[in-house]
């Protein structure tokens, strides 16, 4: 990613063409409702976008108040698109329901796996399944909400890198911000009071957090970072046995 000159500034990402233009296609969308940076142009393999103003900060450490604008944030990103289908770019086709959808996440996880989670990952399968939200429980996600990715101005967060984007469970975006960021139980409660309907989405989440752990633990595992993989792993065992 290059920083540009101008006012206001910008920023420069390249790199392979069809990620790119996911990208793009993501920032055309939620820039225009201020969720992420607009943007200013796409070309094959390039995107240039206007630059978030602000830094991130640690998620398990927000107060009330900001941990309430990240939830109504994120909601209004779910309410960008709705669909009846959903998945992402490496599967052979959508998802038509959402068992299909986490049975494709699953797949996802299994890929990932050693011998040791073999166990694991049947917890997992059998435990609550995330229920359907409507007729067409689709959504927008942005699929990698780490600290990182969010950037907090003086107008509140704005979200960065669309690499993930998708249309999934909107719980599972909620799942992976609590469980990669280490929410404190009441960080995880504020933000769901912002995003609204806590009684249901509430309940949605927790049913996706053992599995999304498990796999981002098994992410980073593959990257070569034992580091980060290990309590992640560890918390989708102690979710998987509750």
């Amino acid at each position: 990613m290059l920083a540009l000159p101008g006012d206001p500034p910008k920023v420069l990402k390249a790199g392979p063409v069809e990620p790119v233009a996911r990208e793009a296609r993501a920032l055309e969308v939620a820039g225009a409702a201020g969720i992420a940076p607009a943007l200013v142009c796409a070309g094959p393999g390039v995107v240039v976008a206007e630059r978030a103003p602000g830094a991130s900060r640690p998620l398990a450490a927000l107060e009330r108040p900001d941990a309430r604008r990240l939830g109504a944030l994120i909601r209004r990103l779910h309410a960008l698109r709705e669909g009846g289908s959903g998945g992402l770019p490496w599967w052979d086709s959508p998802a038509r329901s959402l068992r299909g959808y986490r049975a494709g996440r699953l797949r996802d996880a299994r890929a990932r796996a050693g011998e040791g989670e073999a166990a694991l990952l049947e917890a997992l399968a059998s435990g609550p399944a995330p229920r359907p939200g409507g007729r067409r429980p689709f959504r927008m996600l942005h699929g990698d909400l780490v600290a990182s990715n969010v950037v907090w101005g003086d107008d509140g967060p704005r979200l960065v890198d669309w690499e993930f984007w998708r249309m999934g469970d909107p719980a599972e975006d909620l799942a992976y911000l609590c469980e990669v960021n280490g929410l404190p139980d009441r960080v995880a409660g504020w933000v769901l009071e912002g995003y609204g309907d806590p009684g249901e989405m509430g309940p949605r989440r927790d049913a996706w957090r053992g599995l999304v752990a498990l796999d981002a633990g098994l992410w980073h595992r593959a990257a070569g970072d034992d580091a980060a993989a290990a309590p992640l792993v560890a918390r989708a065992r102690a979710l998987a046995g509750r």
